[in-house]
Formats: C-alpha cells, structure tokens, sequence
C-alpha cells in the first residue's frame, strides 16, 4: 500500500509561493502528498495542487489575481478590499464549487468571528472557504458562509496540522511566515501594526507544532518578502525551491525513515 503523505502549508500571503517551490522539488524526487491541509494563501496552492493544475498555473493565477486594486475597495463593508469581488478570479480555475471535485482530500481552516472559533473546512463549498482563510483583516471584507463571517485562519492556526494526524503515514510542513526583528520605524502603518502584533502571536503557536511533523520546510529568507508584495512571486518562488533543493537530501531521509 502506497504511503499517506500528509502536507501542511502555512499562511503567509505572497511568501506561501515559497510552498511551490518546495512542491516541484518533492515531486522531482517523486514525493506526492495525498492529504493537504492550508490556511490563507497556503490553502490556495493546496487547492489549487489537489485540483490538478501544474505549478506554472498556480503562479500564474497569483500573478494575475489583484490584490489592492482600487476596482477591489469598498466603503459598503468591514474592511478595505471587498472580498466578494474575488469569487469570479477563482470560478474560472474551480467551475463546480465544491471540494468533492479535488483530487485530493483538502483542509481550509478559517476563522469563525461569529461564533469566535476556528473552523475546518473540506466539504461543500469550496471557494468562499478559501477566500475566506485569506481575508486578512481589516485589508479584505469577512465573508459569509451559512450565516457566519469568516476571515483570515491565521488568526487562530497558521500552521493546521490536526486534520492530518492520525490520518497520514508522514507529514511534511511547509511554514514560510517566520517573525525576525524589526526597526521601531518599520510600523508606519494601522495595517502594519496588526499584521506585525498578530503575527507575532501565531508564530509562537505554529512552531510548537513543528514537532508533529516529520519535517518541516522553513526557508527564513522569505521574511525579506511581503505578504502583499505581489512584485515579489517569482522571488519567493525561487527562494523556496532553492531552499528545498538544498534540504534535499534531509528531507528524503525523513520520509524514508519515518515510513519505514
């Protein structure tokens, strides 16, 4: 029987291209994950993985997917960037909204601010949950989904490995949102501010976890990069393919030795 290789891919927002890149070195090696499990932008590349699209198309869609456009504001909702706006960038990659159509069994988390709990998602609707995951507050609008408001899974887990244990026979992390040290003068905004506090506080949560994994992908050059510096796609690709390529070697013998 072949193995259950779980993954876990960690928010970040343009950073989580850096999960790409360690996706092409572990299908190079010819490691495929059967379980995924996301939050934010990583849940995007895990759908987007288990759909079938090949990493050129992931990058693509990143790349031509706005994110701060003034056609996106809104003065209607909570938050500057209205959500909704998104749902028709993703119809055109996920025709039939639903999990079920995934190759692969997927785990969005969000965040509940109705009930102020974390949610998992990985059946019925599949693209409001994503969007959802990744709508940082208060840059993008919450979103409805059964009469509850979602945001950004982040706040509560960035690093979702719970729907795979006890379900996989190795699991590989992939956390691409590390806190390194900043300059007082690098908080010029609102948006900075909280990003930076809640930042913090999921950093601390999510590397407890690294030890529910086999390995853990964690290239520290990506906090050179935004979460929102869509200029910076192709650097956070190359980055994190460089990093794996480098880890190679340790990341095979994590998986030979755990499933054996």
């Amino acid at each position: 029987m072949a193995a259950k290789i779980g993954l876990v891919l960690s928010g970040g927002g343009v950073k989580a291209i850096a999960h790409v890149g360690f996706l092409k070195v572990l299908l190079e090696n010819n490691i495929k994950p059967t379980h995924i499990a996301g939050t934010s932008a990583g849940a995007m590349v895990a759908a987007f993985y288990a759909k079938g699209y090949d990493l050129d198309t992931i990058l693509t869609f990143f790349k031509t997917t706005p994110l701060l456009k003034l056609s996106m504001y809104t003065r209607a909702k909570p938050g500057f960037m209205d959500s909704e706006k998104f749902v028709s960038f993703f119809e055109k990659y996920f025709p039939e909204d639903d999990f079920k159509t995934l190759i692969l069994p997927v785990t969005v988390a969000a965040t509940n601010l109705t009930s102020g709990q974390l949610d998992f998602f990985n059946s019925g609707q599949l693209i409001r949950p994503l969007i959802a995951s990744c709508a940082i507050p208060p840059v993008f609008s919450p979103v409805e989904i059964n009469n509850n408001l979602y945001c950004d899974g982040g706040i509560l887990n960035n690093f979702p490995v719970e729907p795979l244990e006890n379900h996989c026979d190795v699991i590989l992390g992939s956390f691409v949102n590390p806190v390194a040290p900043i300059q007082n003068s690098d908080i010029t905004s609102s948006i900075k501010l909280l990003y930076r506090a809640y930042h913090i506080g999921m950093d601390f949560n999510d590397i407890e976890k690294f030890k529910n994994c086999d390995y853990v992908f964690a290239p520290s050059e990506v906090k050179t990069i935004g979460a929102l510096d869509t200029k910076a796609i192709d650097k956070a690709f190359e980055m994190g393919y460089k990093f794996a390529k480098a880890q190679e070697a340790k990341i095979l013998k994590a998986i030979n030795k755990t499933i054996k």
